[in-house]
């Protein structure tokens, strides 16, 4: 009987009570976000902008991730960062790991959205 009750509850858990209201400011913090060019990834995105953080988006697609960039720039006023990254190769991964690293000596936050 506990493992259903268990199952119950797992199944409909409480809502939320996190709001981004409260998401403290995020300036000077470097932040990925991969698969952030469309969905929840660029959702995300958008509100780190807002918070103040310096984002960098690691997608595949460079054209649609310079949409979502230009479209978050019109929301929020900041401006992410395009980084080509393709997950299912690991030579680009490599490739992207080091054009981060020679722009940046620190990551704050990596949200692993891909």
């Amino acid at each position: 009987m506990g493992n259903f009750l268990s199952w119950i509850i797992d199944a409909a858990p409480p809502k939320s009570t996190f709001s981004v209201d409260q998401i403290p400011d995020l300036t000077g913090k470097v932040i990925i976000v991969t698969g952030a060019n469309t969905g929840i990834g660029k959702e995300t995105a958008k509100v780190l902008l807002a918070h103040g953080a310096k984002v960098y988006i690691a997608a595949r697609n460079q054209a649609a991730s310079e949409e979502a960039i230009r479209q978050l720039k019109q929301e929020t006023g900041n401006e992410a960062i395009f980084l080509k990254l393709d997950l299912g190769d690991l030579k680009a991964i490599k490739a992207s790991a080091e054009e981060f690293l020679s722009k940046e000596t620190q990551l704050h936050i990596l949200l692993n959205n891909a």
